[in-house]
């Protein structure tokens, strides 16, 4: 009993990753692992959830495989009033500080670039709606959100409109707040998350440009990351925990989802992929719902054939 009661306690998970990176790595400290070896494990912090197996992250790969038929802009809107009431779709929408790169990472999520992205912040003045997973016929799997920044750039009217959005939305299934990981959680981005807490919003964090944060320079990427860094970047979001969930007797409402994702547009694992983009559309896709169908007991994913007849 004491050792299953044990591996639920948190904490005591968090102590035993850290030994097991301890214990891999002792041989040689400064062993270097590659972008595309890292796992959600490595990159994400689960502590009320778990992380993705490897033919779920491949389930969420075909769904968000580029097609003729997906991404598909859908709609765009500056008013809550008028956004289509009538549409079924699961929807989750990206908030963020101007210019922490919500363009950017919904590009790398969608495969393509559809959604415009500028280094001038606060471009990204109306709700754009885009469909993922449609086929010729059908209507889309999922349907993505890319909200007008908030902090800086950024205009009081845009705020109230996204307010509305997100407590009147029926459609909505999660919003995933996305952080930079350089800068930390600054002092807007907290008064998101109380409103996320007051208003009983589904929300989820993510960092943002990661890679930084695991090496000085992106050029330094292509060598590897140490064991080390890895284990800062855990220690990073060990200390985030409390704050987007913090103790439910002195909040006002529900915390954010018990995982904290990372990721980077920027740094390349392979053809088309991004650092920690995979578990980014699992997690999309379990708020929407869809986590695949169990065939003989296997996770059923797209296979080429379907996916290439979905182009044509």
């Amino acid at each position: 009993m004491n050792s299953i009661s044990t591996c639920r306690n948190p904490a005591s998970r968090i102590s035993l990753y850290t030994t097991i990176r301890a214990l891999s790595s002792s041989s040689n400290p400064n062993s270097k692992r590659e972008l595309k070896d890292l796992t959600p494990s490595d990159l994400c912090y689960y502590w009320d959830t778990r992380p993705p197996k490897d033919e779920q992250l491949a389930f969420a790969d075909k769904v968000f495989t580029p097609s003729r038929h997906s991404p598909l802009k859908l709609w765009s809107a500056a008013k809550f009033r008028t956004t289509p009431f009538a549409s079924v779709e699961p929807e989750v929408a990206f908030l963020g500080r101007s210019n922490v790169g919500k363009s950017s990472l919904l590009n790398a999520i969608m495969g393509q670039e559809i959604c415009w992205t500028s280094s001038k912040p606060g471009r990204t003045r109306e709700m754009n709606a885009f469909g993922i997973g449609g086929t010729k016929g059908g209507e889309s799997k999922v349907v993505l959100l890319d909200m007008p920044g908030y902090g800086k750039a950024s205009r009081s009217e845009w705020g109230a409109e996204i307010m509305k959005y997100l407590q009147g939305r029926k459609q909505l299934r999660r919003a995933f707040l996305l952080i930079d990981s350089t800068h930390g959680i600054k002092q807007t981005d907290a008064e998101i998350l109380r409103l996320f807490r007051h208003h009983a919003i589904p929300h989820q964090i993510i960092l943002s440009k990661v890679d930084k944060f695991l090496v000085r320079q992106l050029k330094q990427i292509k060598t590897g990351v140490t064991p080390a860094n890895i284990e800062r970047l855990q220690l990073l979001l060990q200390g985030i925990k409390p704050i987007v969930q913090p103790d439910p007797r002195a909040s006002e409402g529900p915390g954010s989802l018990g995982e904290i994702l990372t990721c980077s547009a920027e740094a390349k694992i392979g053809p088309g992929r991004s650092l920690g983009i995979d578990a980014v559309r699992w997690s999309i896709l379990s708020a929407a719902g869809i986590d695949g169908s169990l065939q003989g007991g296997r996770l059923a994913v797209p296979t080429a054939a379907e996916t290439s007849a979905t182009m044509s």
